[in-house]
C-alpha cells in the first residue's frame, strides 16, 4: 500500500488529496484553503511548499506529489506556460523542480481537466470503461481523453483540449483567439448570457422553474456539447463521457440535448452503449487525480499499449 498527495490549484481555492493505492484507489483525507495570489506566481509555489510540508508532517507515509493547474502546461518538464485564471507571470515557471528540491519526493504536473478526467475514470463515474471523455465545464471548457485504459497526453501533453475544437467557424471569438469554439459558446458565463441571467446558478434554478430563455439556453448549450462529443466518439470510440464542473448542475436539462445530438450524429457505433454522466466525486476530483498521476511511473508521452502485443 502506499499514499500520494495531490494538490489542485484554483484561482479561488488550493485543494488537496491524499489517495491510497493498493488494488484500488483509495480516497485517505481531503483539505482546502483560499489561494495565495497576493505575490503572484511566486507565492502560489511558496503557499504549494508549505501545503505539502503540513501533510507530509500529518500524514506518514507519503511517496509522491501530484500538481494539478489550470492552463497550457509541459507536464514533462514540470513547467508552466500560459495560466489565464491564477495572478502572475506563468510563462516557464518550474513547478515540479521547485517543490522536487525543497521536499525531496518526486512531483508531477498536470493539467486540471486531465486530473479530473483520471480522478473520475479511477474512483468516480467513469470506472470499468475502457476508454473515456471526461469534460470540465466552468470559466472556461477542459477535457481529457482515456484511451484504452490509459490518460492520453499526446505530444506535447496537450491532448484533450476538447473546449478549443471548431463549432461555428464565425461564431463568437473565444478567448484563445479563434472563433467559434466549444469554450465561447458553452462556458459557465457565456451560458448565463444565453439563459438572460448572471450566472449559471441563476439559469438552472430560472430554467427549473419554467424560463423558457433559460430553458433554450441550456439547450443550446447541451446541443454545442453533444457535437463536440460526437467528434471524439467517432474518432476515437469513447464508451463514457463524464461531464464535471459547476455548469453540471444542470443535470439533465444538460445531460439530455448532449445525448440527443449522439443519437442524430454517431452512426459508426451503437449510441446506446456510449454513457453521458455526471462526475461523482464533486471538488476533489482534481485533487485526487493529481495524486493519482504522481503516483504513476508511466511517462506523460509514453505510447498506447500496443493491442496485438507486437511492437513496429
Amino acid at each position: 500500500m502506499s499514499r500520494h498527495l495531490g494538490l489542485d490549484v484554483g484561482g479561488t481555492n488550493l485543494k488537496w488529496a491524499v489517495v491510497e493505492r493498493d488494488r484500488e484507489p483509495r480516497l485517505l483525507k481531503t483539505g482546502r484553503l483560499p489561494t495565495d495570489t497576493a505575490g503572484g506566481e511566486q507565492s502560489v509555489v511558496r503557499q504549494l511548499l508549505v501545503v505539502a510540508r503540513t501533510v507530509f508532517s500529518d500524514i506518514e507515509g507519503i511517496e509522491s506529489v501530484g500538481v494539478g493547474m489550470p492552463g497550457v502546461l509541459d507536464p514533462d518538464a514540470g513547467v508552466t506556460r500560459f495560466i489565464p485564471n491564477i495572478p502572475g507571470d506563468w510563462d516557464g515557471v518550474h513547478v515540479t523542480r521547485a517543490m522536487t528540491d525543497a521536499i525531496g519526493h518526486p512531483v508531477r504536473l498536470i493539467n486540471d481537466a486531465r486530473a479530473f478526467t483520471l480522478a473520475e475514470h479511477g474512483l468516480g463515474a467513469g470506472r470499468g470503461a475502457t476508454s473515456m471523455l471526461g469534460i470540465t465545464l466552468g470559466t472556461g471548457v477542459g477535457g481529457g481523453l482515456i484511451l484504452d485504459g490509459h490518460l492520453y497526453f499526446g505530444h506535447e501533453g496537450t491532448a484533450g483540449e476538447f473546449g478549443h475544437q471548431t463549432i461555428l467557424p464565425d461564431g463568437p471569438r473565444c478567448n484563445c483567439g479563434n472563433h467559434g469554439c466549444l469554450e465561447a459558446l458553452a462556458r459557465a458565463d457565456a451560458i448565463a448570457a444565453a439563459c438572460g441571467q448572471p450566472g449559471v446558478e441563476e439559469a438552472v434554478a430560472a430554467a427549473r422553474s419554467g424560463d423558457h430563455r433559460a430553458q433554450q439556453g441550456l439547450r443550446d448549450a447541451g446541443r454545442y456539447l453533444g457535437i463536440g462529443a460526437s467528434n471524439v466518439i467517432v474518432l476515437l470510440s469513447v464508451d463514457r463521457v463524464v461531464i464535471g464542473g459547476g455548469v453540471a448542475a444542470a443535470g439533465d436539462m444538460l445531460l439530455d440535448p448532449i445525448q440527443q445530438e449522439l443519437e442524430r450524429r454517431v452512426h459508426v457505433t451503437d449510441v446506446s452503449r456510449i454513457k453521458v454522466v455526471c462526475g461523482e466525486l464533486g471538488i476533489w476530483a482534481g485533487a485526487i487525480g493529481a495524486a493519482l498521476h504522481g503516483s504513476s511511473p508511466v511517462p506523460s508521452h509514453a505510447p498506447l499499449p500496443d493491442p496485438t502485443g507486437q511492437a513496429r
